[in-house]
């Protein structure tokens, strides 16, 4: 039965599970106005207790952050980050003074994720009340690995593929493609996607490791901007966020690609 996707945009679509997906991660980031006190341990217990038994690893890290600037470039003071992680650590939370996220490299189902982050979004509500969210965004990353590249022209469409799809030659060989495409929508949310060829240890993007072999990457990020903190409300934009960026994945790859990564026949 045919499954392509004729537009990446539309009505969500359902999901088709792959048991060899090759997403590689999945994060959600909720952005909020300062909250300075959760820089102190003393502070953060409150928040601690409510998801210490999913999350029960913790630690803390500095991250310094560098400002391109007309001025140069300008290293700014490190900033606190309360890391949690469960058991198999496989599901991260990230806490900092201004945004909490989920993450992970073992997603499994739409259902697990909202669940999981409706009970953190409940915990920082009860915990700090914040009144807005400065920035909401839900990225979802997958890597097509060396094993598959030289199939890639059946898995994904020719218009995505792009360069990948001239041949290499004795004289020329492709070692880096990458395609940028950033959309608005009429509810002030936006679409970011790229994708491309990735040669052995490189990256576009530092939350996107680099690897020792060759990938051909698809990462889709949808987000919206300042709006008021309603749990139930950031809940229900992320299903938004995540029912667009299955859709422009689903487009994006063929009947082909379900299968080989699990998809039943």
């Amino acid at each position: 039965m045919r499954t392509m996707i004729d537009e990446p945009f539309g009505p969500a679509i359902p999901s088709v599970p792959l048991p060899r997906s090759p997403l590689s991660f999945v994060v959600v980031q909720v952005r909020f106005p300062l909250v300075a006190s959760i820089a102190d341990q003393s502070f953060i217990g409150p928040f601690q207790e409510r998801i210490r038994t999913t999350y029960s690893d913790l630690r803390r890290e500095e991250e310094r952050q560098v400002v391109v600037s007309p001025a140069g470039v300008q290293s700014q003071q490190p900033g606190v980050v309360w890391r949690f992680t469960d058991d198999d650590d496989q599901w991260e939370v990230a806490l900092a003074p201004e945004f909490l996220a989920l993450a992970t490299n073992s997603y499994t189902n739409r259902a697990d994720f909202m669940g999981r982050l409706g009970i953190l979004l409940e915990a920082l509500h009860a915990w700090i009340e914040p009144r807005k969210v400065r920035r909401l965004g839900v990225r979802y990353t997958d890597r097509i690995g060396e094993d598959h590249l030289d199939s890639i022209a059946q898995l994904v469409r020719p218009e995505v593929l792009g360069p990948m799809t001239v041949g290499n030659s004795p004289d020329a060989r492709l070692q880096h493609s990458l395609t940028d495409c950033q959309y608005e929508f009429p509810d002030e949310t936006a679409l970011r996607a790229r994708w491309g060829f990735l040669p052995p240890k490189t990256t576009f993007d530092p939350a996107i490791d680099a690897i020792d072999s060759s990938s051909w990457v698809l990462d889709l990020d949808a987000s919206h901007g300042e709006r008021p903190f309603e749990p139930v409300a950031i809940q229900d934009q992320v299903q938004l966020f995540s029912d667009r960026i299955y859709r422009y994945f689903r487009w994006a790859t063929t009947d082909h690609f379900l299968t080989t990564f699990g998809a039943d026949s």
